[in-house]
């Protein structure tokens, strides 16, 4: 579905991602680990042309992107949840995941309120409540409802679990799963809570100062103790 190679990125003269291989079959959700500024954020944002400059070789769905606008990319069914949520504060809870209806992929009906409140039960006796009335879970759970309302291939979570109580970081986990096992999604899930990781992803990527420096399934990743004390240990 995802196939990345070579991709660098920038911010004005500063080369913050160098070389990144990184693919995604579909249905499969993929685990992108690393400390802060490690460049996990400026990678989803890289695939949706949502900042830094990029250069290598993007293709989503069998397509070739190249200056592809972030909107288009919406359009072929590439979402993101950013880490900061973006929860419009004067809005209903309706109406912040009602605007994620807008992009769509090109010949798709987005979801109902329904639907979505099938899918993310957590979010119905959200839905007249204002986004600045919201904790941080229900924010989490209502940006994500709108990433998945309008019927993405690929949904992308930018540090999904930061911040919250561990109670809430398993509902969420849990909510995860079912979009994965009902929607088929494809997701990439960029993380330091390698349990949450673990829990919502098939297998996983280690980023370190912009570069990837190890790629593989859990199991490979639990024989490499020294990877955790490298690379994510604070």
């Amino acid at each position: 579905m995802l196939e990345v190679a070579k991709l660098d990125a920038f911010y004005g003269q500063s080369h913050i991602l160098r070389g990144i291989d990184f693919q995604v079959a579909a249905g499969e959700s993929v685990a992108l680990l690393g400390r802060n500024g490690a460049g996990k954020s400026t990678f989803l944002k890289a695939l949706l042309n949502g900042g830094p400059q990029a250069r290598g070789r993007i293709s989503f769905l069998g397509q070739h992107l190249t200056r592809e606008q972030l909107h288009q990319r919406a359009r072929l069914g590439m979402a993101l949840v950013p880490e900061d949520r973006r929860i419009f504060p004067k809005l209903t809870v309706e109406e912040n995941i009602e605007i994620g209806g807008r992009a769509a992929p090109t010949g798709a009906t987005p979801h109902s309120i329904n639907d979505v409140v099938a899918m993310l039960p957590m979010c119905g006796p959200l839905l007249k409540r204002l986004g600045f009335q919201l904790s941080g879970g229900q924010q989490q759970m209502v940006a994500i409802a709108r990433g998945i309302v309008s019927r993405p291939r690929l949904l992308m979570l930018d540090e999904p679990a930061e911040g919250l109580a561990p109670v809430i970081v398993d509902e969420l986990a849990d909510a995860i799963n079912r979009l994965r096992q009902t929607e088929g999604l494809s997701l990439i899930v960029t993380e330091q809570n390698i349990d949450f990781a673990r829990e919502t992803t098939d297998r996983l990527y280690l980023l370190d100062v912009g570069e990837v420096v190890f790629s593989g399934s859990w199991p490979e990743f639990d024989a490499r103790p020294d990877l955790v004390d490298r690379y994510l240990a604070l």
